[in-house]
């Protein structure tokens, strides 16, 4: 319906002379009736749309929404004299769907005070306030049907009717209460984008603060970045200048090292020198026999020596003087027989004391021949130390490396430790590793064919091949190796200050146990060791080296000549019992007082198929067993060495 007939219909409200007004408007409220639900639906689902913007609409009635529900309430309350009229009897029907309209309103007010979103924030409205003014505007419609019930004039039941045919709208726009709520929702909206602007503005300064302080810190950090990269660059150049000072410094540093190193060993050389001499005086000296045109070498002891021998000469001879003595008072006792007087009786009795004053001085004499015979045996020991001595600075006399060689660019020839038949060995300094080292240089003679030079280099390089691939603590270890002519190449080994075992058992003959068993020694010399296969077995290798050795340390099965022996970890099993028998009781078991070739003449090993232990020193049955069993003749019955080193005996030493 246009506003044009609504304002018609509110301005004919009291027209009581038009007899078919009532048929009029029974027949718009017939054609109103479906109108009224789908205009609540639109006025409801615009007001949705455009939250709440649709309320004001009520002036396209003419006027603000309090107006349209004045004129209706006056023409209820002027009205006295009106009749039933055909739209009473539909009273109850527009009373339900009024409430049935406000229902709905109300409903889609509590959806929409849920819904209300400001800012990206979700604001309540006060449900209860709108609830509140819809029950006044209620009771206020209810007085005015009730008023109309009462007798009131046509034209108000005719506003009333229209009123109840255009309710949405009439509602809206008569529920004053429902513009506060909107007002106070503009309010709450304001209030709520304010709070927010506060918020907003106080975390921007928050973050600004934040943003100068990061911004303080990032050049803080450059800063810091710029004085690490000047400090980087100039501990570069620094460490570049260190650098190019040590390769300048790295010629006059090692010059410097070698010269105090040659001044040392000069001086060792010197001393070594030295004392040579003051223990010739002593113990004696080499001696040149000239024999028509053959000369030969010959010792001369020393005073020391000779002094020791007079003595034990006069000893001898005292002794010799006492036993003739001693004789003749037994002859003479013999020859007065049996018929002898009390003169005879006395003078057996002096007889008889002369003869304990003949056993005393022999006793003496005795105890004095032993203690010269063990200063001779010690001078004896000193007296090889010297030869051996002498013999090594004869050697380094006639060396080609005695004049202090750098070999290989780092290694620095000091003194000779010794000659063997085929090397000599040198005390060095590694110039790289700063550290003592033992540099055996390997000589092949020129005068050798190319054959024997080419086993010779075989046989060192198998050697090589053996010990650079054995790394322990008790053995020897082999550094480096390399070629210092075409007959003449290297090899560095680790250097050891002590004395080698032979020297040791030559000074001390005889070792206390736990100092045998516990003592630390290194293995070195692989020249005649042997790579033993896995595939091998129990009975070994052919000795091909036969003859080859030390008669007193080998097994008897490298003296079987009738078919080429086997071999294995055994014939070291064998040589360990051997030497430490020796270590213990200060002898070897088997030939001891024998060269090496009357042990091979006279079969002394072979024959070896016991060993028998001395009364003293006293010794543990431990380390008997553990002897016997290292010395087990048969071959098969001897442990190897993987069992030997796990034997009770030795285990109990390590814990």
């Amino acid at each position: 319906m246009s506003d044009d007939m609504l304002v018609h219909f509110s301005s004919n409200s009291s027209n009581q002379s038009d007899q078919s007004l009532p048929t009029k408007i029974a027949k718009l409220e017939a054609r109103m009736v479906g109108k009224a639900s789908s205009t609540v639906t639109t006025t409801l689902s615009s007001a949705q749309q455009s939250t709440w913007s649709s309320v004001p609409s009520a002036a396209k009635f003419g006027g603000p929404a309090e107006d349209l529900v004045g004129p209706s309430t006056s023409s209820d309350s002027d009205d006295d004299n009106g009749g039933e009229f055909l739209i009473q009897a539909n009273t109850q029907k527009r009373q339900k769907l009024q409430e049935d309209d406000h229902s709905k309103i109300f409903e889609h007010v509590e959806k929409f005070a849920y819904q209300v979103v400001t800012d990206g924030r979700q604001t309540s409205l006060d449900v209860g306030e709108a609830k509140v003014s819809a029950d006044v505007n209620r009771k206020k419609n209810g007085r005015g049907r009730g008023n109309s019930g009462s007798g009131r004039g046509r034209g108000s039941r005719v506003t009333d009717q229209t009123r109840t045919q255009f309710s949405p709208p009439a509602v809206l726009a008569s529920n004053g209460q429902l513009d506060i709520a909107c007002h106070r929702e503009g309010r709450l909206k304001d209030q709520i984008r304010n709070d927010s602007c506060t918020s907003l503005e106080e975390e921007n300064e928050s973050l600004r603060a934040k943003v100068v302080a990061m911004e303080e810190d990032l050049r803080k950090a450059k800063q810091e970045m710029s004085d690490y990269q000047n400090l980087s660059h100039q501990l570069e150049k620094e460490l570049k200048d260190l650098k190019d000072h040590e390769q300048q410094m790295k010629p006059k540093r090692t010059k410097i090292i070698s010269d105090l190193l040659i001044s040392v060993s000069k001086s060792e050389r010197q001393e070594a020198r030295l004392k040579v001499r003051q223990d010739s005086l002593r113990l004696g000296n080499v001696g040149v026999i000239r024999a028509g045109t053959l000369i030969s070498e010959t010792w001369e002891d020393g005073q020391a020596l000779k002094d020791l021998n007079t003595q034990l000469k006069q000893l001898i001879e005292t002794k010799e003087a006492i036993e003739r003595q001693r004789k003749l008072l037994k002859k003479k006792q013999s020859d007065k027989g049996e018929g002898a007087d009390a003169d005879t009786v006395l003078q057996e009795d002096e007889v008889i004391i002369q003869d304990e004053i003949y056993k005393s001085r022999l006793a003496s004499i005795k105890r004095e021949e032993e203690v010269i015979m063990r200063e001779r045996d010690r001078y004896e020991l000193e007296k090889g130390r010297l030869i051996r001595e002498m013999k090594r600075i004869r050697d380094e006399d006639g060396s080609r490396f005695n004049n202090f060689q750098i070999l290989n660019h780092r290694y620095a020839l000091l003194n000779l430790l010794g000659k063997g038949g085929f090397s000599e060995v040198y005390k060095a300094f590694d110039l790289v590793e700063h550290r003592y080292v033992a540099c055996k240089l390997h000589g092949l003679n020129a005068q050798w064919s190319e054959e024997k030079k080419q086993s010779y280099i075989r046989h060192a390089i198998r050697e090589y091949n053996i010990h650079k691939t054995l790394v322990h603590h008790h053995i020897v270890r082999l550094w480096d190796i390399f070629e210092i002519d075409h007959n003449t190449f290297c090899t560095v080994l680790e250097y050891c200050s002590g004395k080698d075992l032979d020297a040791v058992l030559k000074a001390t003959p005889i070792l206390p146990e736990r100092e045998a068993r516990l003592g630390i020694a290194k293995v070195t010399d692989f020249g005649l060791s042997k790579i033993v296969d896995d595939d091998v077995g129990s009975q070994g290798m052919e000795l091909t080296s036969q003859g080859a050795g030390t008669y007193w340390y080998l097994p008897p099965e490298c003296f079987e000549l009738s078919r080429t022996p086997l071999i294995s970890s055994k014939v070291d099993v064998w040589s360990v019992g051997v030497l430490f028998y020796q270590m213990l009781f200060g002898r070897r078991p088997f030939g001891h007082d024998q060269t090496q070739e009357r042990i091979l003449r006279e079969d002394t090993i072979i024959k070896a198929r016991k060993v028998e232990f001395p009364t003293r020193p006293t010794v543990s049955n431990e380390a008997k067993d553990f002897i016997r069993r290292c010395l087990t003749y048969n071959q098969a019955e001897r442990p190897d060495v993987l069992t030997i080193a796990q034997d009770p005996y030795l285990t109990y030493s390590k814990k």
